[in-house]
């Protein structure tokens, strides 16, 4: 689909210097909070398919985690023609309310997350620069955890959905791979659009073993996911994804992902 062939609607090009800017989106709660966003827009006409990347958790206090700005993973998406948006879940960074997840239910964290990340999705597929008819969703650790609880309900539009060393482990306890495993297993039950995994061989949130583990649950039921061992980044490859070295690492196969989908 050549995307630059539709209607376009009014220009946007970030100003020199500022390669972004910052949307607050409403949760859908009675009370709604604001769920604060960074938006990577291309220059040039639009409508423009879409790339939601959500973020991970750091250790601590969630609503002292920095505002998610994935600004290498954006840099290529853009050159592509890909609009990207980066949403600061509800309790993270400067977003709105709180965000309560363990990792001894890591499936209810993440259909939390997914909330939020069905909230983005459609308030960003009501804009007139955006084409709601190619979404791509991703997320790294947590993100890509719920990225793939999204994948059970998601907007008629998503394409596909990508998965970056995704996963939530306790910090120091002792027993959190079973119910992860199982969780993995739920949302591949109910998947209703293919996924592409990206790990490596030396995450070590991750050993791939287990990552594959996860995979296999996940498609015990017949989901449609890629899994891929990306091999060896520097000395830990659990956020290459956010590493400007990383690019090359990654982007080889998210680029046959966006190729097929193109076709």
């Amino acid at each position: 689909m050549n995307y630059r062939s539709v209607v376009a609607s009014p220009a946007y090009c970030p100003a020199p210097g500022r390669a972004s800017r910052i949307l607050h989106i409403a949760s859908r709660e009675a009370e709604p909070v604001m769920m604060v966003s960074t938006l990577y827009l291309p220059c040039g006409p639009g409508p423009f398919p879409l790339w939601v990347f959500n973020h991970g958790r750091n250790f601590g206090n969630t609503v002292h985690q920095a505002r998610s700005r994935p600004d290498a993973l954006a840099k290529v998406l853009l050159r592509q023609g890909y609009a990207v948006l980066a949403p600061n879940r509800r309790g993270f960074a400067d977003s709105g309310g709180r965000h309560l997840s363990h990792w001894a239910n890591p499936l209810a964290g993440s259909l939390c997350c997914a909330r939020d990340i069905e909230t983005v999705v459609l308030a960003m597929s009501g804009k007139p620069y955006i084409d709601a008819s190619c979404i791509i969703v991703s997320g790294h650790s947590y993100g890509a955890l719920g990225t793939l609880a999204y994948g059970m309900k998601p907007h008629a539009g998503v394409r596909a959905l990508v998965n970056f060393a995704g996963g939530l482990r306790g910090e120091s306890d002792q027993g959190w791979q079973q119910p992860l495993r199982e969780a993995f297993r739920y949302y591949g039950r109910r998947a209703r659009v293919r996924s592409l995994w990206l790990y490596a061989d030396n995450d070590s949130f991750w050993p791939l073993d287990y990552a594959k583990s996860l995979h296999d649950a996940y498609c015990e039921h017949g989901a449609s996911a890629e899994f891929v061992n990306l091999g060896h980044f520097k000395e830990c490859a659990h956020r290459y994804v956010l590493d400007p070295d990383g690019v090359d690492f990654w982007w080889p196969r998210v680029a046959g992902l966006l190729r097929g989908i193109a076709a």
